[in-house]
């Protein structure tokens, strides 16, 4: 449970428990088909019965027929959806030439060890070029490392999170059809039989496409691993793993699109599927980002609490004597007129025949030259963006958080368009 392997852990336990699942279900669906039997067969003699000039024997042998296939299918229906799944998964394996095993595909947590041990290298070489002296010199190196690294672990963790989604829908869609087979022995619930035989052959190409996905990955990223040298590796080889791993994350998120259009008989995919992942990165990025200067704007206010802290602790936590501020203040006056120490701030006393202030024109007519519009009027002032509030700037960061979040999800969510599906027919003429 301490390992990229608890994903292998839960669905181990989930299968453990869905199989189990028929067992307990098996009296109660039995019950429900005796029932539906008795029900369907006397109202077919009763309408056999009262039909003139039918083949009362040739549809007699149908209905056993029909009931014996129900019956069979009732009485096998996990060892047979069993069947599907491994063989879809084998073909969708062997299509790519790669030569994995059917049961790669019940390890989702193989892929999220191979996305580890893929980007290793990346994090292995931001570490060389984290020294001391030399981390601010190689700063932009680390960035571009790490955000490889980063995006690297997020394909392969989102394909790993697709497998596993993708094999427990088909083992709970099983699990439910197996109480809804039984309805296909009566003609007037058949419909419900039908829609789980339809579920689970479309589950099965769904598999068979994922696992054309899983297989071609796998092979593709154990040649990138192999062509790994010692030293540091090239703005080139980080790209180029780069754009393999979204790639593969585009391919794994949008092809179950495609296993809905084979069964509908309409194309799914197309430009919109490049342009969903790339906003799902997108929106990690500005997620990541985001949360990146909330920590950084919070260790910040840490670090000036602290800061005012020591300070105030080290100027003994009082302020200087009004009596010693006033008296520095007295002779920094703007005109350079003594003040008495409680009186206002007026100019000296003047005669009735001088109504000038002076060549200086500093009277009190005069609008004080630090007062009044300075910075505002010749547009120099600070920006509102960086005067604003903390929690100001703090808020516009949970938005972009927000925003790049649901950018991701949206972008994940468009790969799952639901479509109009197939089924058999289970009508008896």
């Amino acid at each position: 449970m301490n390992d990229i392997g608890v994903i292998d852990t839960f669905f181990d336990t989930f299968n453990r428990m869905i199989d189990g699942g028929f067992g307990l279900l098996g009296g109660d669906v039995a019950s429900l088909s005796n029932r539906l039997v008795a029900i369907d067969v006397t109202l077919a003699a009763l309408m056999w019965t009262l039909a003139a000039g039918e083949d009362v024997l040739a549809r007699l042998i149908r209905k056993v027929l029909y009931v014996g296939f129900f019956a069979f299918l009732i009485g096998n229906f996990q060892a047979l959806a069993t069947i599907v799944f491994k063989s879809f998964t084998a073909l969708g394996l062997t299509a790519t030439g790669a030569g994995l095993p059917a049961d790669e595909m019940l390890r989702p947590g193989k892929l999220a060890a191979l996305g580890v041990s893929t980007g290793k290298p990346l994090l292995e070489a931001a570490a060389d070029l984290s020294g001391w002296p030399g981390v601010f010199e190689n700063l932009v190196q680390i960035l571009v490392l790490l955000v490889a690294f980063l995006l690297i672990l997020i394909a392969f963790f989102v394909m790993a999170v697709q497998v596993f989604v993708v094999l427990i829908e088909f083992k709970l869609a099983t699990l439910i059809g197996f109480v809804l087979v039984p309805f296909g022995l009566f003609g007037r619930t058949a419909f419900l039989a039908e829609k789980v035989l339809g579920e689970v052959l479309a589950m099965g190409v769904k598999v068979m496409a994922l696992a054309v996905v899983v297989g071609i990955g796998s092979t593709l990223f154990d040649q990138f691993s192999a062509t790994w040298v010692d030293g540091q590796p090239t703005l080139e080889q980080v790209l180029a793993l780069v754009l393999a791993s979204l790639v593969l994350v585009g391919l794994s998120i949008f092809c179950p699109s495609l296993a809905a259009g084979l069964i509908s008989g309409a194309p799914q995919l197309g430009a919109g599927a490049a342009v969903g992942t790339g906003l799902a990165v997108g929106g990690a990025a500005m997620a990541g980002a985001a949360g990146a200067q909330m920590a950084a704007g919070q260790g910040a206010a840490l670090s000036r609490g602290v800061a005012a802290g020591f300070g105030g602790a080290a100027g003994g936590g009082g302020k200087p004597p009004r009596g010693g501020m006033n008296k520095l203040d007295d002779g920094d006056g703007p005109t350079g007129s003594p003040k008495s120490p409680g009186g206002p701030d007026t100019p000296g006393p003047r005669g009735p025949s001088s109504p000038n202030p002076g060549p200086s024109g500093a009277g009190p007519s005069a609008p004080p030259s630090g007062s009044g519009g300075g910075a505002n009027e010749t547009g120099q002032g600070p920006s509102p963006a960086a005067t604003a509030p903390d929690w100001a700037r703090d808020l516009q960061r949970r938005q972009a958080l927000a925003h790049g979040a649901g950018l991701a999800a949206h972008s994940l969510a468009s790969g799952d368009a639901a479509a109009s599906g197939g089924a058999p027919s289970l009508s008896e003429t």
